[in-house]
């Protein structure tokens, strides 16, 4: 095999291996949290390579081929313990899926009813 082709062949198999792999992690400190599963294509941007490079608590999160800066999912603290004794009140629907649909600070959690609701974490 010429050793053209060779170093074509190794290239690609590293990018292949590279797409895989989470962010770099540069400079900036890693952020609390998880990155959310992005199902909308992207355009192979990279706005990103750590989480000290996006504003506020955004964390840089892959996005197919392409590096975005995304609100994590989850957030600090603990989902209060639910008496399953004891009938709460509580709305009896799914309010969220995952903590970063929920305003603030609040977090998604299991509520009285057995759905989910936006509520104050516990420390």
């Amino acid at each position: 095999m010429p050793a053209r082709r060779l170093s074509l062949l190794a290239a690609a198999l590293l990018g292949l291996l590279l797409l895989g792999l989470p962010p770099v992690t540069g400079t900036g400190a890693e952020k609390k949290g998880v990155c959310p599963q992005v199902t909308v294509g992207q355009n192979c941007t990279q706005e990103c390579q750590s989480d000290g490079e996006c504003a506020d608590n955004l964390k840089c999160c892959r996005a197919g081929c392409a590096t975005i800066c995304q609100m994590p999912n989850e957030k600090e603290g603990s989902c209060p313990q639910v008496d399953s004794g004891i009938p709460q009140l509580g709305l009896c629907v799914d309010q969220c899926q995952v903590d970063s649909q929920c305003a603030g600070k609040l977090k998604c959690c299991r509520n009285g009813c057995g759905k989910v609701s936006c509520v104050t974490p516990v420390s």
